[in-house]
């Protein structure tokens, strides 16, 4: 059986429709994704890769590195010449971004900090999910970000050895921001996925913007919703600023709504891009 990308959108979608793991359950049930994704493909060896490992550091995995690394820990025949990389965008409820619109311009509302510890818990589960349905049809697929002995964040520089931003980019989803929110077209509002796939598909790069901040017009919104300071025209986005507030909402969060996890994701609504390209 062949696959294409009418299967994994069939797969995504179909999941955040009827798996309850896309359920708000401690609010009101209500989903934590839209079923309406984006789906896109890169070549496990496009150049982009390697690029990677110059713009983020040497400890940045490459699809074939981080494939490898599987085989080898699961005693799977390793063929390279045909792994694509899989990436998704995952669309935030509207009533959530509307929530954390209004809510506090410090504090992230409940139902944001549901979507990024629950929600996230269900992207991790479609990662399974399709691992699996692959599986069922003799392809060897992996998730890096799901594998606790491979995947690593660099705290000194404050980023991961696989980005699933940096995937959706080199898959043609759509460009970075000054934030470094990923901007698309169903908006920067979202989580995203990606897996390696060891099948032949149709490579996306060609729709991959030759400047990585390509969709931001640097309009400041997202300068002004910060509540810390930490982005700037100058400067961009100071991720150690940023990650100090983000780790810094962890009691509110615990004592407001019950649940232990961070979150902000304040420059992400009331933006230009929050819910699509913005027009130039």
């Amino acid at each position: 059986m062949g696959i294409n990308k009418d299967w994994f959108l069939e797969k995504i979608n179909s999941f955040l429709e009827k798996d309850e793991r896309n359920r708000m359950k401690k609010v009101d049930n209500s989903y934590f994704f839209e079923p309406d994704v984006l789906v896109g493909f890169v070549r496990g060896d496009d150049p982009i890769f390697s690029k990677y490992k110059e713009i983020i550091g040497e400890f940045y995995l490459t699809p074939e590195e981080a494939f490898t690394w599987y085989c080898e820990n699961n005693d799977i025949p390793l063929l390279t010449n045909s792994l694509f990389v899989v990436a998704y965008i995952l669309p935030i409820n509207v009533k959530t971004k509307d929530e954390n619109l209004i809510y506090s311009k410090e504090m992230p509302s409940e139902r944001w900090a549901n979507t990024r510890l629950f929600g996230e818990e269900a992207n991790v589960s479609i990662q399974k999910h399709l691992i699996e349905e692959l599986k069922k049809i003799g392809i060897n697929s992996m998730a890096p970000t799901n594998e606790k002995q491979l995947f690593k964040i660099n705290r000194k520089v404050w980023a991961s050895n696989w980005s699933h931003r940096h995937c959706c980019f080199a898959a043609g989803l759509g460009s970075f921001g000054l934030s470094d929110g990923f901007i698309n077209a169903r908006g920067k509002a979202m989580r995203c996925g990606s897996i390696i796939v060891n099948y032949e598909l149709s490579s996306d790069a060609k729709k991959r913007p030759s400047d990585p901040y390509e969709y931001c017009t640097k309009c400041g919104d997202c300068i002004d919703r910060c509540p810390v300071k930490a982005i700037s025209l100058e400067r961009g986005h100071d991720k150690m600023l940023c990650s100090k507030h983000v780790m810094g909402t962890i009691p509110y969060i615990k004592e407001n709504y019950g649940i232990n996890i961070y979150g902000c994701g304040l420059c992400q609504v009331g933006v230009s891009c929050s819910n699509s390209i913005p027009e130039k």
